[in-house]
């Protein structure tokens, strides 16, 4: 990538006189910070802009390795070939018509990329703005010099992203609020050949680079992005465009259908320590305070504590609320906390949390009142951050904001301290930007404020990269398995067979008896004892409840004939067979499952099940293999979480004996590429213990 941010010599190709042309914009910019040669071509012009003016990029001189090019779509290829027979290394193609458009611009695109890649040309784009690097001060891209000039605001943050829009007026917008540092910024729209996790390599080595945003719409080498983040000791912070699926998955398993769209993707980011961001905005002001460099405590086993220091007794009823939603705590303050913040109030105002300090400031002034309250929170070992509300008068000196803050230590533990500023003209922008500048992030919106919190806390909570597990030896007879499956050319196998294979991986499967006529039926029955389940077996059929194939709670033989009877006469076809089971008694119905993601590879699936798995969707996905501390965040992000601990007299789950069972299944899948996916519903807790009561295996 060294070539795209330190190129020797650079060319733009559609270099225009053209006030509103992009060509123009692009010569500009080069010429406002690019210290190396500039060859603007155009065949029309013999100089633009005190630059001589080349018909080709053939006879551009040496040094020369990157081309800039704005042209229309269909000038592309023939200038290409061009580029590679010069022997450029590289060429940013920021005109749009390729593949964005439709088939017809795709073909074009593809057209472009087989060019390149015979010739050695890598290509940045189509579709897209190009690259900034402030550190430089180079700019190769087509945004107007007037809206960037003199307002970019270098700092440590690198923005990815695949749309031209946050290279435009978005960042712009950003860099004349002045509180975005930003390192570099790439925008690499349709990204035929440059693609996210190369620059994410080129930025983890990047010295300039503190933190990494990303707006991503798809992320077709998602493993390796995984790894990469998951590695990752800068922080990530990741916008998902594309979340909400335009229709179900087409699978015959709960397990495909639930994995919608973007599931397995949010799932991989979770368990990457990747920050997740929802909204434009929210991503940069994420990425600007993790810039800022505060500590985080890399496990807590409760949620974070939060003190809130506050001037409104309202705000601080309306910032608990948040801080509820977005799962962190008010911070029971210690009587020693307690004790240092009634010594500088007055004897008539109860202290506790959130902090009302307004009678404090009256009482001594705004600025020792808030110097002694956020030292003494600071210093507080109950407390994990800090929430301070602010609001500046007219004329607020910024060299009072130093002082405020000047018993917080340089060096050291320093918990996070984000503040609420609320007000307007000069003393607010005045205190919004020394703030920031004094290294504490400011933010107008009390929810927004609080949500950059939790996160902060959510990402620091990174789980160490696990080895490979090696292959049990339980599944040398699943080798044999799918090869003779494979030799059949089957797909779906019944259930009897899909708990085979579990039961061969080392999972708990509900005892059962396969038989054929009624008396055989009827004979397994009584001897695993009533009451029992009667399914039917289809080749081919997953959801047997649906088609009539499932009866429970069977305690006769008259009911079992009548339900056998039923299932024979049924229009859906006569069984192959039948499966006789104990009707068990659980106290808890999940769903478990593998996915073979087509972008992430295997992921396991862990959510409440039963028939309605697919009405409730509360499920959560992590990439194989999973590690047991995997297992325990699964269960913290379903909404129905509380049921695992026990619920209105059920037994909790052995979080241990579930986590064993769900990182087994990661294994197989891991193990055995052949399978698709794995859908085991119900799951059964039964005494605390995970039993696959139904269970399915899709192979490729």
């Amino acid at each position: 990538m060294d070539f795209f941010f330190e190129p020797k010599g650079v060319a733009v190709i559609g270099a225009t006189p053209d006030r509103f042309g992009g060509g123009r914009n692009l010569l500009i910019n080069l010429s406002l910070g690019y210290d190396g040669s500039i060859y603007p071509i155009n065949p029309k012009y013999e100089e633009l802009f005190d630059k001589k003016c080349y018909p080709s990029i053939l006879e551009v001189p040496d040094p020369i390795d990157l081309a800039l090019i704005f042209i229309p779509a269909r000038a592309v290829p023939a200038v290409l070939d061009q580029c590679v027979a010069r022997g450029l290394r590289g060429a940013i193609i920021e005109c749009s018509g390729f593949a964005e458009i439709g088939a017809e611009g795709k073909a074009l695109q593809d057209q472009c990329l087989s060019i390149a890649r015979k010739g050695g040309l890598r290509l940045w784009g189509p579709n897209c703005m190009g690259l900034i690097d402030l550190s430089k001060k180079y700019v190769f891209s087509f945004i107007q010099p007037e809206s960037w000039e003199g307002t970019f605001n270098p700092g440590g943050v690198s923005l990815i992203v695949q749309s031209g829009l946050l290279s435009g007026g978005f960042i712009t917008t950003l860099m004349d609020n002045k509180t975005l540092g930003l390192a570099k910024a790439c925008s690499i729209g349709n990204k035929c050949d440059v693609e996210e996790t190369e620059l994410l390599e080129y930025f983890l080595r990047d010295p300039a680079t503190k933190v990494i945003a990303m707006y991503l719409e798809s992320i077709p080498n998602g493993r390796r992005f995984f790894d990469m983040a998951r590695s990752s000791q800068k922080p990530i912070v990741v916008l998902k465009g594309g979340k909400m699926p335009s229709g179900a998955r087409a699978s015959a398993s709960h397990t495909g259908s639930l994995a919608g769209n973007y599931e397995v993707a949010r799932g991989a980011l979770e368990q990457a320590g990747v920050y997740p961001a929802d909204d434009f905005f929210e991503m940069v002001d994420m990425a600007r305070c993790l810039e800022k460099g505060f500590p985080l405590p890399r496990s807590l086993e409760r949620k974070p504590q939060i003190a809130v220091l506050t001037y409104s007794g309202a705000a601080g009823i309306v910032t608990s609320d948040h801080l509820e939603n977005y799962g962190l705590a008010l911070a029971e303050l210690s009587p020693q906390t307690l004790r240092r913040l009634e010594e500088i109030s007055p004897p008539w105002m109860p202290i506790k949390n959130p902090v009302d300090f307004y009678p404090t400031m009256e009482q001594m002034g705004q600025r020792k009142a808030y110097e002694a309250g956020i030292a003494a929170l600071h210093e507080a070992p109950e407390v994990d951050g800090i929430i301070v509300h602010m609001f500046p008068s007219a004329g607020s000196k910024t060299t009072k904001l130093a002082q405020m803050l000047s018993r917080i230590p340089e060096s050291g533990p320093q918990k996070p301290i984000l503040f609420w500023v609320f007000g307007s003209g000069e003393g607010y922008e005045n205190t919004r930007l020394t703030l920031e500048e004094l290294g504490y992030p400011v933010y107008f919106e009390i929810h927004r404020l609080t949500k950059i919190m939790a996160r902060l806390f959510e990402g620091s909570q990174r789980i160490t990269v696990s080895a490979l597990p090696a292959l049990p030896e339980i599944f040398v007879f699943l080798k044999e398995a799918i090869q003779n499956r494979g030799k059949t050319g089957h797909r779906v196998l019944d259930e009897q067979e899909s708990k085979k294979w579990l039961k061969a991986a080392g999972l708990t499967v509900v005892e059962e008896t396969s038989a054929g006529r009624l008396e055989e039926v009827v004979s397994a029955a009584e001897r695993l004892g009533y009451p029992v389940v009667l399914k039917g077996v289809q080749e081919g059929k997953v959801h047997k409840t649906e088609a009539g194939l499932v009866k429970l709670n069977l305690n006769t033989p008259e009911q079992i004939t009548t339900a056998y009877q039923q299932m024979v006469e049924t229009g859906n076809g006569r069984p192959a067979s039948f499966l006789v089971q104990p009707m068990l008694k659980g106290d808890l119905e999940l769903i478990a499952g593998i996915i073979r993601d087509p972008q992430f590879g295997p992921a396991v699936m862990l959510g409440l099940g039963g028939v309605r798995a697919e009405v409730y969707k509360d499920v959560v996905f992590r990439l194989a293999p999973l590690v047991q501390k995997d297992v325990h965040q699964m269960v913290t992000k379903l909404k129905g979480q509380a049921l695992f601990k026990g619920f209105r007299g059920f037994k909790p789950v052995d979080m241990d004996l579930l986590a064993q069972w769900l990182i087994r299944l990661g294994e197989l899948a891991v193990s055995f590429e052949q399978i698709q996916e794995i859908d085991v519903n119900p799951l059964l807790i039964v005494d605390g213990k995970p039993i696959a009561v139904d269970a399915s295996i899709i192979l490729r």
